[in-house]
Parts: C-alpha cells; structure tokens; sequence
C-alpha cells in the first residue's frame, strides 16, 4: 500500500469504515482529495487526510 509515499491522480484509495479491513474506496483526484460514492451524498470529493475520512484511511494502491 502507499500509505506513506507520494499518491498521485488516479491512485485508489482505501477506507476502513464499518468493518475491519477495506470496506469502502475512492480515487486519488490530487491536492489531496479523492472521489468517491457515498451512501449520503451522492459522488462526491472529499479531503483525504482529514476529518472522518482521515481516520479511516488504511492506504493506497498504483493500478498500472
């Protein structure tokens, strides 16, 4: 996973939210925010290192 190295656009990101392991993801769209659809709101961006999703994030993986 790329927790901790540089992510870029496109990158796919993943979430821990209402069990153990990845239950929810998005996709890296930079300046660190990501994508995703939610059950609330609908597609939306979202600020990938704060906040509720913040705490959640788990890490991200490079598809080529």
């Amino acid at each position: 996973m790329l927790k901790f190295l540089a992510r870029k656009a496109g990158d796919l990101v993943f979430f821990e939210t209402y069990e153990p392991g990845p239950s929810h993801s998005g996709i890296y769209i930079g300046n660190g925010k990501f994508i995703s659809a939610t059950s609330s709101r609908g597609v939306a961006v979202a600020d990938l290192d704060t906040g509720y999703w913040g705490e959640r994030y788990i890490g991200a993986k490079r598809v080529i």
